[in-house]
């Protein structure tokens, strides 16, 4: 399988690259320009805001993988990321593009003949003995063209709109005792999970919401010096909606904070805090934001939004 995915992306790299291209001899031009664009919220492009990375797969009409192009920061920033290729005329062609996989994403199922809601991005220690620590900030868009067979040389010009795979989430954990000494590979003294987190996403944008498609997640926890606090920090997880909504069947989260030696300190559902603070918290927005605060106070235990997110609310897990 490895062997055949090398093979794969030297085909990618050769398929993406601008061919020459002589005037009034077009047998060697690239016919296909793809764009990028990207909305957040708004309605315009702020692609090169969010993303520093784009990866572009590139099939045919039988979902045959023919190529990848990958696109840096630089050319995104600069607009220059214009995929350019040469495809037949006479087919239809599929192209996806997935922002930001860097060393917490990987793409599995990549074979010769895949449905797109089977190809996925996970993180490379799913299904592994090592732990998920959380995910990139991942985008994913897709588009279908067809490219007409024309007496005349016609260039094909068409924009993929990437959209939203994750949610940004922080936590911040106050009125614990801070440790002692945190030494280079020292173990923390307190532990954070989220169970039943979702563990893929598809080529079509959508979660894997199958059982067992779902396992526990290991944000890495930081203390918070200046703070007093502990907290996460570049936590993101996959997407809890489903087309716009927020759904139970995505969102089976189970928040867990224990100590290091495995006594558990409190659970609760991600699902139920969202709701109770729908008004507050929208996870269904492209740039989705879900901040959670835990407190301990004596022999009590709090959790809601931040103070400094929004006033006058009590949220619990009730």
């Amino acid at each position: 399988m490895m062997k055949y995915i090398k093979i794969i992306l030297m085909t990618l790299l050769v398929l993406v690259l601008p061919s020459s291209c002589i005037k009034e001899d077009f047998d060697d031009c690239d016919n296909v320009t793809i764009y990028f664009q990207y909305l957040a919220d708004g309605d315009q492009d702020v692609l090169y805001q969010y993303m520093k990375k784009i990866d572009l797969y590139v099939f045919d009409e039988g979902g045959h993988i023919m190529g990848v192009g990958h696109y840096n920061e630089d050319e995104l920033k600069t607009f220059s990321a214009k995929p350019s290729f040469k495809l037949t005329p006479g087919r239809k062609y599929k192209v996806v593009a997935v922002g930001n996989a860097y060393e917490r994403t990987e793409v599995v199922n990549l074979t010769s003949e895949t449905e797109f809601n089977k190809i996925y991005l996970q993180h490379p220690a799913w299904g592994t003995d090592d732990e998920v620590d959380g995910h990139d900030h991942n985008y994913i868009g897709q588009e279908e063209f067809f490219i007409p067979s024309k007496d005349e040389f016609t260039v094909y010009r068409d924009t993929v709109t990437l959209y939203s795979a994750h949610v940004n989430v922080d936590i911040e954990i106050n009125g614990l005792p801070a440790p002692e000494a945190i030494r280079a590979g020292e173990e923390m003294p307190y532990k954070l999970m989220i169970e039943q987190s979702n563990a893929q996403t598809d080529f079509e944008g959508n979660i894997n919401d199958a059982e067992e498609a779902k396992g526990t997640c290991y944000p890495e926890l930081i203390y918070d010096a200046e703070k007093g606090c502990y907290r996460t920090d570049d936590f993101a997880l996959f997407r809890m909606d489903n087309e716009g909504e927020l759904d139970e069947s995505c969102c089976e989260h189970e928040l867990v904070l224990s100590t290091a030696d495995g006594k558990e300190l409190i659970r609760g559902s991600l699902y139920n805090f969202i709701k109770r603070n729908e008004k507050y918290i929208d996870v269904t927005k492209q740039e989705a934001y879900l901040p959670i605060e835990i407190n301990f106070i004596e022999t009590d235990v709090t959790i809601k939004l931040p103070s400094w997110y929004v006033e006058d609310v009590q949220p619990d897990w009730q």
